[in-house]
């Protein structure tokens, strides 16, 4: 493979990243929401950026600054002739974004086929954890059944050959370490996630709903929220699943329980999914975030909750404990009854949440705001010798700029 000077500082490889752009959708999954918030502030900060997405197939939604979209097809069959199609549609996508930088956050044997590209290209790499299990090798992938197994091998050669490993918490940072004993010590970096900062000054709106939000994915568990509006019948609650128009079997059946558990209960209301916009409408009126699920890296839909003044409520997971340390909400600790309780106490003090709100936003000011969070990632992309041009800062996030944008075939 020839080299050849690279035609972007950064690229940021996340194909389903692609339905946070499409027209009138606006919604995806929150970590590959993160890596199209990552794209578009190095743009803003000066840096060369591509992103590598799935077909949009329109004007993409959003305002992007320096950036330029590549956009690669959908992947397919990943059997027999499948694998290697998709292996040259990987491929050329990375030849396209040909950047001195990959950023990758797909914990998937795809790691280890880009990782082998970066060392024939002499190009860096960079991987973005974005949930516990992507240290844990012992999975299974109901998604793709069977690739995860066959194929575990050449994400563990990735993750060794990778360059950074950005985690999200404490707990991924000893996970990582555990997973790949191998790998050194100061290439597990700790980043935080993006949030988007709202102003303080704004009057709070009148909480009217416990809110759950997400995909329907075993480990989120959402059987047990309509457990918990049965439990706590004086409270109101509202369901918003994320059901991908390529949904497994697994996500329907759960969905198809859910119409029917929630057509039991005069307390649920179950909406279809929703358009990023819409959702942060939702959220702004949350009594709280509610999460059921067994595992996480950091939910985005926790800090956006937390932009808005809303708090957390948590059956289990609470990264780093930063809910029950900084006063965020409620976390049970995975006992059902001081969940209940606890979902109580937050319905019967609803209209009284200003000084929580205050305690929420100022901890995303601190920690995930993106200045905060931009700085660390240039800081990272200077430990691997990449900085941009100009010293100045880039163009305000107000200010669009034309951006580059085309599609492999």
């Amino acid at each position: 493979m020839l080299l050849s000077s690279p035609r972007y500082d950064v690229a940021v490889y996340c194909p389903l990243a692609a339905g946070f752009l499409r027209p009138g959708e606006g919604r995806t999954a929150g970590a590959e929401r993160q890596m199209v918030l990552l794209a578009r502030e190095l743009g803003r900060r000066g840096f060369r950026v591509a992103l590598v997405v799935n077909r949009i197939g329109g004007a993409p939604s959003g305002e992007e600054t320096g950036l330029t979209l590549v956009e690669r097809v959908e992947r397919g069959p990943t059997k027999g002739v499948g694998a290697l199609v998709e292996a040259t549609r990987v491929l050329r996508s990375l030849m396209a974004s040909d950047a001195r930088v990959l950023v990758v956050s797909t914990g998937t044997p795809v790691v280890g086929f880009i990782a082998l590209y970066c060392r024939l290209r002499r190009r860096r790499l960079v991987f973005a954890s974005a949930n516990d299990l992507d240290f844990d090798l012992g999975r299974s992938d109901p998604t793709h059944p069977g690739d995860w197994e066959r194929r575990r091998w050449l994400y563990r050669i990735g993750i060794r050959l990778v360059d950074a490993v950005v985690v999200l918490s404490r707990t991924q940072m000893a996970l990582a370490r555990s997973a790949f004993p191998s790998l050194k010590e100061s290439k597990v970096v700790f980043i935080p996630y993006f949030a988007e900062e709202f102003s303080s000054d704004a009057e709070l709106p009148a909480p009217t709903a416990f809110v759950w939000a997400g995909r329907l994915a075993e480990q989120k568990r959402p059987l047990l929220y309509p457990e918990l509006a049965e439990s706590l019948p004086s409270g109101s609650f509202t369901m918003i699943p994320l059901v991908p128009p390529s949904a497994s079997a697994q996500d329907e059946a759960r969905l198809e329980e859910l119409t029917e558990r929630a057509g039991a209960l005069s307390n649920l209301t179950l909406l279809g999914t929703l358009p990023h916009a819409a959702l942060q409408e939702c959220l702004a009126r949350a009594v709280a975030l509610v999460s059921t699920s067994s595992v996480e890296g950091w939910p985005n839909t926790y800090l956006e909750a937390w932009s808005h003044g809303v708090p957390v409520l948590t059956l289990l997971c609470d990264p780093d404990g930063v809910i029950s340390e900084r006063g965020l909400g409620a976390a049970a600790n995975g006992s059902w009854e001081a969940f209940v309780e606890a979902a109580r106490d937050l319905w019967d003090n609803r209209h009284d949440r200003a000084e929580l709100a205050q305690r929420t936003r100022a901890y995303i000011r601190e920690v995930h705001s993106f200045d905060a969070v931009g700085a660390r990632w240039e800081q990272l992309l200077a430990d691997l010798g990449i900085r941009r041009k100009n010293a100045a800062t880039g163009a305000s996030r107000s200010h669009s700029h034309s951006f580059g944008r085309f599609s492999l075939r």
